[in-house]
């Protein structure tokens, strides 16, 4: 029986702790969770990156110039949306909701040619590329997919409970640590005879204090918008690449215990921004665009927007980390860096991690 500790309560370390306490094979006797923030926060901080999310499934093909980063990061999606299939189906308090994708591009890249690996009809569910006949106006290419929506801030909630329900099933000490850290080596000192340190820390905290020189952050900013009448993005989400860039897309957040649905209109990619104050002209530009591509979500002729998020995506240059390190004081287990992939890649991402503690304690297979 082990004591166990996680570094961050986002969607993978959430998910990592779900799954550890899911497995038949790892005997658990104590769990740390420490974190700066946890789920239901009011109001939220824009540190809490993973409860700012839209929070959907959206495949993407392979790039030469991050071929292997790419295909390790697509197959941790492909397990994911495996296990929100099974959560949906025993879960309705998930919020876990599978409907249609599409992807409109005016200006693709070689890659999306619907062939192209992590992209094509063998690895995803109902895809096929659409007919021109079927595309908006300057669209060069477009494709449909099945997916998945949620809410972000209640699929937490759900995970964190479902971690609570599950210690207490297996008779496990579950501790929920509030606290900044300075350091992983910190971890060792909080948590008497811990056996593993899961990293789920964002940015990529080090065991000397230091943050991973590859980590970066994303700036996003989107609009949190009511919806009074049903629309087709009811069963639909849509991610429209224009051909400056410029990313539009439209997310369901379901309602919980018969509340609205609410939609996620975006949004900004900004690389090292760090403002946390809502601009106004990234809003007045997300409203714009969202006015050509998206008319059915308004009300009257405009948007009916609840609040304006921001959040910041925790990247880094190579792709995520997910690897073994061990220490001085004992094994540490890197799972960051997803930038803004965390809930798309989350089961997958625990499901390695656990893979690589499985190894520490020698077992042969998970």
């Amino acid at each position: 029986m082990s004591t166990v500790a996680i570094v961050g309560s986002g969607v993978i370390g959430l998910s990592t702790a779900y799954e550890l306490l899911s497995s038949p094979n790892l005997k658990v006797k104590q769990l740390h969770i420490i974190a700066q923030h946890f789920p239901g926060e009011s109001p939220i901080s824009h540190e809490y990156t993973s409860a700012w999310a839209g929070a959907h499934f959206r495949p993407f093909p392979h790039r030469p110039e991050t071929f292997e980063s790419d295909a390790r990061e697509s197959k941790y999606t492909r397990l994911t949306y495996k296990r929100m299939r099974e959560i949906a189906a025993h879960f309705p308090e998930s919020t876990i909701e599978f409907m249609s994708g599409i992807d409109y591009l005016e200006n693709p890249t070689l890659e999306y040619d619907g062939q192209s690996p992590g992209f094509n009809a063998t690895s995803l569910e109902e895809f096929v590329e659409l007919p021109e006949s079927a595309l908006p106006q300057a669209v060069q290419a477009g494709f449909q997919y099945k997916t998945y929506c949620l809410n972000a801030p209640e699929y937490l909630e759900f995970l964190q409970n479902q971690v609570c329900r599950l210690s207490r099933a297996r008779n496990v000490s579950l501790e929920l640590k509030r606290m900044t850290l300075q350091s992983l080596s910190q971890v060792f000192e909080i948590c008497n005879n811990c056996s593993v340190v899961f990293n789920c820390s964002g940015r990529g905290l080090q065991f000397d204090g230091s943050y991973d020189v590859k980590s970066f952050g994303i700036r996003g900013q989107t609009l949190l918008l009511q919806v009074p009448h049903d629309t087709k993005y009811k069963k639909l989400t849509v991610t429209h690449q224009d051909k400056n860039g410029n990313w539009t897309f439209v997310i369901k957040r379901p309602g919980l215990h018969g509340k609205q649905a609410r939609y996620i209109l975006g949004g900004t990619k900004q690389v090292n921004y760090n403002n946390v104050t809502p601009s106004e002209m990234d809003t007045t530009a997300i409203i714009e665009r969202g006015r050509v591509l998206f008319p059915e979500l308004m009300v009257q002729n405009k948007f009916l927007v609840e609040r304006i998020n921001v959040g910041f995506r925790p990247a880094r240059v190579g792709g995520s980390r997910v690897e073994l390190e061990k220490t001085s004081r004992g094994p540490i287990i890197h799972a960051y860096g997803l930038g803004g992939m965390g809930f798309e890649t989350s089961f997958g991402v625990a499901d390695h991690s656990l893979k690589l503690y499985g190894q520490t304690l020698g077992l042969a297979k998970l």
